[in-house]
């Protein structure tokens, strides 16, 4: 039997009772997300004046951060991309990444024990639940602070056979994790949930970014660490992640590093891994 169709006039009508002012818009299919939610404000720009959320029960192409694909079975995940024009200045466009995946770890947290693996994916027993990727979208379409797309892809019903069988990391669904192998989760109170916290966590990147740093220091997995990360330009570092740093870089004790050596400041991976 297959998975209900997510009705969005429900999450609508869940949102607007906390005062969210996006229009949601889903769809049946798309080639992505990202990619659609960019032409429609392309054709309607007024969009932007209130923000776009767009759903979508299949994507042709989903992706990743570094070109990786996405992939979700027909009507079993969320498939979520909002579209705003951020608070902050386009080179602190990074603070969106922290901000959505803290806002994912409020969402989840009272019924699932979820943890950040910096800086976009989120964890659950060990596997992978869900992924997020800011895009930014600028010189060509009408808005003064350029624009930010907020792709979230998140596991809900999914089941074991529904993942492709040579992942980069083993997955996970929420509804796995809870083991109901009878019924799917309803997946608007999560849509939901998420998107009114997400909306809670972007009003505070420019006055309480360094309070949404210190709550996702809680809910790292990373922290504390040995981890080896591949660094874009192909390099392979090895250490100890002490801290984040103020824009939520990784602030790692290298293993080759003399006593009292700095710590290197990472703002961006191709792989992490946790030794």
């Amino acid at each position: 039997m297959n998975d209900p169709p997510l009705d969005h006039s429900k999450i609508g009508s869940l949102t607007e009772r906390e005062g969210l002012p996006w229009k949601i818009i889903s769809l049946d299919h798309c080639h992505s997300t990202n990619e659609e939610a960019v032409a429609l404000i392309q054709e309607d720009p007024s969009l932007l004046k209130s923000g776009l959320v767009l759903f979508s029960e299949w994507q042709e192409s989903g992706r990743g951060r570094r070109g990786s694909r996405w992939i979700s079975p027909r009507s079993k995940d969320l498939l979520v991309s909002i579209a705003i024009q951020p608070p902050v200045a386009p080179d602190r466009w990074t603070r969106l990444t922290h901000a959505t995946a803290l806002a994912l770890c409020h969402a989840l947290r009272p019924v699932y024990p979820v943890t950040v693996k910096w800086p976009n994916d989120i964890y659950l027993s060990e596997s992978k639940l869900a992924g997020i990727l800011v895009e930014s979208i600028t010189p060509s379409l009408p808005a003064d602070r350029g624009i930010a797309i907020i792709g979230i892809g998140l596991n809900i019903n999914s089941m074991p056979e529904d993942f492709p069988p040579h992942l980069d990391a083993p997955a996970i669904s929420l509804r796995m994790h809870a083991k109901k192998h009878d019924s799917p989760l309803q997946r608007e109170p999560i849509a939901a949930a998420i998107l009114c916290a997400l909306h809670h966590t972007i009003s505070r990147v420019v006055d309480d970014f360094p309070a949404i740093l210190d709550e996702l220091k809680t809910f790292s997995d990373l922290l504390g660490q040995k981890v080896t990360l591949k660094l874009p330009e192909g390099k392979i570092q090895s250490g100890f992640v002490r801290d984040f740093g103020s824009e939520g870089e990784l602030l790692l004790q290298a293993d080759d590093a003399a006593d009292g050596a700095p710590l290197l400041s990472i703002a961006s991976a191709d792989h992490v891994r946790r030794d």
